[in-house]
């Protein structure tokens, strides 16, 4: 299957982040995509579509992420932003939101 780099990983992380955060009204509605936008200008990958390959389902990718160092006391922790430069971390997050901009995102592949 298509390996990931691990900074393609991060960036696709960091776009989804903001899509996160925007849909939680944490930040406004340009900034995920000036992010995708800046990361595209460095050449870099910044949506699940951009990975080649069969890939989980939301639920799968959630599992994924459960298994993750940032896991703490059975919690997800989230970086989310209130803005470019603004980053937070969060454990209360909704995964319903969190599994909606998953989905979406893959259904744009």
């Amino acid at each position: 299957g298509g390996r990931l780099l691990h900074g393609e990983g991060v960036a696709i992380g960091c776009a989804l982040a903001f899509e996160v955060s925007q849909r939680l009204g944490l930040c406004s509605q340009e900034a995920p995509s000036r992010v995708r936008a800046h990361l595209k200008a460095m050449g870099t990958k910044c949506d699940l579509a951009d990975i080649p390959g069969a890939l989980p389902d939301a639920d799968g990718l959630i599992a994924l992420m459960a298994q993750d160092k940032k896991v703490l006391d059975g919690k997800l922790r989230f970086i989310l932003a209130r803005g470019i430069g603004q980053a937070f971390v969060a454990t209360d997050v909704d995964m319903a939101t969190v599994r909606g901009v998953l989905q979406q995102a893959l259904a744009g592949r």
